[in-house]
């Protein structure tokens, strides 16, 4: 039932027990059904923040059945053997960097012919390089920031010190979000009073971006008494400790260019030629930060934020305040690479001891506390999910009488770009700005079975890293390069690549990326020949903008 029949699903979730979120609440399907004349189906559920009954009340129908619907929303992946030949779904499923975990669940789409939608790729005019429209990142801040505080609270008393921040607690122990910002009022008023331990004032908090999540941080954090600092003024704070110091840090204190030319920072190069910027933040930044809040996004063509050697020597040499690291993101390995775990909701921080490199449960012991909670939106599940309703909720009528028979180009005709660019399988097959994903996954095979290491592989003469930046997925230029390897007989591995650069800063418009080992039986002289043709490729591609150089760097013993 591809074709739209004005009738919609709303899945139970059942990816984890914390998943009490659902992409449309009662007030949204109250307005779909009165306004927009939809028929709703929602599975029962006795864990969603919202009773089964408010659905009903809202014009809803409770029913397990779903077979009625031509398009069905979750959050969530729906279990394969769940989900309903030939329809519509719509969630976040985590295939689109041909994730190995999520790989069953992309061959059962296709194989039941299912059009699948997912959020993360619903962007700006269905761009793939555009802002990101339908998202919850300014609630894993929000949850974040109230989760911080509790931790702060308990790595405090580990330590022998009692602290306005004890009485907080995470924040699904909070009726909703505002009762969250109350007991963060009242943590406040009492460090107004007493103030923050004075062995550890300035107690500054450093919020990495200034993107959604970082803004939803910063908003729980300015309930407390505060003063925003710049990073310039961290190193000479005041030591007051009856308020706290908070900072946004961006790209132009976290690196500096390798060869100074006196020009201002300018993000976009940056963004597009990372090679020739260093890294700053641990000089800058790190010996003043109490707290950092790690909100950014990050790949390896950057320079980490924080690396554990980097960390170490801060900590032996004496020049380390921090007390905490909160990593929003919960990028593992990723910008801080001494966060080597995440953590739960139930049991949110460890400790991370710097000078041995270990980790440990609670936080009791040596080292710095740790938070790296990967569903952090969760906690707020009902805020949350309005947010995202209102955010979704505009393009539902469109794509509930969209026709999904249509092949897949006649199909932008009865929705609006931004879903029909976010479409990733659609009549079996995955669509042409997503075709990547199969060679992704033929090369992940064929890696399993290589019987070379990278380090081997790069030892090679005809074996080097490339990398392209530019609109690389909007163009299909990706897909011409790949092409272009196999067909000169080269073989691949696509170390990484950003086809969210948008999340590195919400505010402008930012281009694709990827790094791409390649190797070639014929030696130097052929792998150059690819090179010039890859080359080729981006200068010719239409709107690609793109560039090409060999990254020379990476060329060497390993990746990291």
């Amino acid at each position: 039932m591809l074709r739209g029949n004005k009738c919609i699903g709303i899945v139970k979730e059942i990816y984890s027990k914390w998943e009490r979120r659902c992409p449309l609440t009662p007030s949204h399907v109250q307005q779909l059904v009165s306004q927009h004349g939809l028929r709703v189906l929602v599975q029962p559920s006795k864990k969603r923040v919202f009773a089964d009954a408010e659905f009903e009340a809202a014009g809803a129908i409770v029913t397990e059945d779903l077979s009625d619907a031509s398009v069905i929303f979750g959050v969530k992946q729906v279990p394969v053997g769940d989900l309903l030949d030939e329809r519509t779904y719509v969630f976040f499923s985590h295939t689109i960097k041909a994730q190995p975990e999520n790989m069953e669940l992309l061959d059962t789409l296709l194989d039941k012919k299912i059009r699948l939608i997912d959020y993360e790729c619903i962007t700006a005019g269905g761009k793939r390089s555009a802002p990101r429209l339908v998202a919850f990142g300014e609630y894993a801040g929000k949850a974040g920031m109230i989760d911080t505080f509790r931790g702060m609270g308990e790595r405090l008393l580990a330590r022998g010190y009692h602290s306005p921040f004890l009485s907080i607690g995470s924040s699904y122990m909070y009726e909703d979000y505002r009762a969250g910002c109350q007991a963060v009022e009242a943590m406040g008023a009492q460090i107004s009073k007493h103030g923050v331990p004075a062995d550890f004032a300035p107690m500054t908090f450093v919020f990495t971006g200034n993107g959604n999540v970082s803004r939803g941080a910063q908003e729980v954090f300015k309930h407390a008494p505060h003063e925003m600092i710049s990073p310039s003024e961290l190193g000479s704070v005041d030591r007051d400790p009856y308020k706290l110091y908070g900072c946004v840090v961006e790209e132009e204190f976290m690196v500096k260019p390798k060869v100074e030319t006196g020009e201002p920072f300018v993000r976009s190069d940056y963004y597009q030629h990372p090679e020739k910027y260093a890294p700053q933040f641990h000089e800058a930044i790190a010996p003043h930060m109490s707290m950092l809040v790690n909100c950014t996004y990050w790949d390896n063509r950057y320079p980490r934020l924080l690396t554990i050697e980097q960390l170490r020597e801060l900590e032996t040499t004496d020049r380390s305040r921090l007390i905490g690291v909160a990593d929003i993101s919960c990028d593992i390995g990723g910008s801080l690479e001494f966060l080597t775990r995440d953590s739960s909701i139930e049991d949110p921080f460890f400790l991370y001891d710097p000078v041995t490199g270990k980790t440990s449960d609670g936080v009791d012991g040596p080292g710095i506390f740790m938070l790296g909670v990967d569903i952090l939106p969760s906690e707020l599940p009902r805020e949350a999910s309005h947010h995202f309703g209102q955010l979704l909720t505009p393009f539902v009528p469109a794509l509930a009488t969209s026709d999904g028979q249509l092949g897949f180009s006649e199909q932008a005709e009865t929705m609006p770009p931004e879903m029909h660019g976010a479409i990733i399988t659609s009549h079996g097959e995955l669509t042409p700005a997503y075709s990547y994903i199969a060679k992704m996954r033929e090369e992940q095979e064929r890696a399993q079975a290589q019987p070379l290491s990278s380090e081997e592989l790069l030892s090679l003469e005809g074996s080097t890293v490339v990398q392209l930046n530019g609109h690389l997925y909007d163009t299909g230029l990706i897909n011409q390069v790949l092409n272009l390897i196999e067909n000169r007989g080269g073989r691949f591995s696509i170390v990484s690549q950003d086809v969210q650069a948008n999340l590195m800063d919400d505010k402008e418009q930012v281009t694709s990326a990827a790094m791409i080992q390649i190797t070639v039986d014929q030696g130097r002289t052929e792998l150059e020949h690819l090179i010039a043709g890859i080359s080729a490729l981006a200068r010719n591609t239409p709107y690609a903008e793109a560039t090409v150089h060999e990254v020379r760097e990476v060329c060497g013993e390993s990746f990291e």
